[in-house]
């Protein structure tokens, strides 16, 4: 029986990711209702008991016993039904620090599927092989925060501890390509330009609103590029990023008290007037009038209580 519990540590290792026992930790992330943005982030939630459900832009998963849940940056997290047992474990980690080890083994297919599955099953030996990794991490994670160390060990400790984390990564994306089915794989060079367009997006869409950008990472011009997309999704390039952006903005004027200058600092516009513009473009209405009628639609707004909630943990376990 393991002990569910976390002891604040001591900032002497300057680690890439973060460890989290919930609800222990932090009980006002685990509660029906909570809506929670990522920023900057990319996470595992391991279910250890119990179920809860989350939804995000894809869709809606309940994450039961011995499953895991991925969230990346710039989505939305709400939080449903949860059931009166629930544990898990949160990982937290950087970009940085994922994207090196996924881009060594992954290829682009099974990082989009991923994306967009982010609910995984796991047998009872898989279970047990998470299980074990994600505590013997948090085991020596605790012990070297815990101890004195020389200007000597701090590199090779950070290093240690962080191939630790590397053999975790490993062991999640063995389980994961083993479930990709075989009929996913691309069928040519413009599937794979489309496939990088949507997870680079995914990450981007809150500071790069540029065609120009995305056709930039794939060394493509940005008539190719626009034309590719467009064939393979039917739908333009900008389109697309302009939807991840009004989605995400939504979100935010819909399940949270966050002011509308909050909103556009949080998608990287450089004033709330053209946030403003921007958003009036795609709607047909201001963002304030947007949040007006969604208001008179529900009947209600969320409570005082409701937003501190979200803010804590935002700040604490997905900033």
């Amino acid at each position: 029986m393991f002990i569910l519990y976390i002891c604040r540590m001591k900032k002497k290792l300057d680690l890439p990711f973060e460890y989290f026992f919930l609800p222990e930790d932090m009980p006002c992330f685990v509660k029906t209702g909570n809506t929670l943005t990522i920023v900057d982030f990319v996470g595992l939630v391991f279910c250890t008991d119990g179920s809860i459900e989350l939804t995000n832009d894809v869709g809606t998963y309940k994450v039961n016993q011995g499953e895991m849940f991925f969230y990346i940056p710039s989505a939305f997290l709400h939080i449903g039904n949860i059931s009166h047992n629930f544990k898990c474990i949160v990982l937290k980690t950087t970009m940085g620090y994922i994207m090196p080890i996924a881009n060594r083994v992954l290829d682009i297919r099974t990082q989009l599927y991923l994306r967009d599955h982010p609910r995984v099953t796991l047998d009872e030996s898989q279970a047990d092989n998470i299980r074990r990794l994600l505590f013997s991490l948090h085991e020596r994670m605790e012990i070297e925060n815990s101890a004195d160390i020389q200007d000597n060990q701090r590199i090779i400790l950070t290093e240690l501890i962080k191939s630790i984390g590397e053999t975790l990564c490993f062991e999640i994306f063995n389980i994961c390509a083993a479930s990709l089915p075989t009929d996913e794989l691309p069928n040519d060079r413009n599937d794979t330009v489309f496939q990088n367009f949507m997870i680079s997006l995914s990450y981007n869409y809150r500071k790069e609103r540029n065609v120009a950008f995305y056709a930039a990472e794939q060394y493509l011009s940005y008539s190719y590029f626009s034309d590719i997309i467009k064939q393979k999704s039917g739908i333009t390039a900008l389109r697309w990023i302009s939807d991840a952006v009004i989605n995400n903005a939504r979100h935010m004027l819909e399940y949270t008290n966050m002011s509308i200058k909050e909103i556009a600092n949080r998608l990287k516009f450089p004033t709330q007037s053209f946030f403003g513009k921007y958003f009036k473009q795609y709607v047909g209405i201001s963002p304030k009038e947007y949040r007006r009628r969604i208001r008179l639609r529900d009947g209600t707004a969320p409570t005082k209580e409701m937003m501190v909630q979200v803010h804590e943990s935002k700040n604490v376990v997905l900033k």
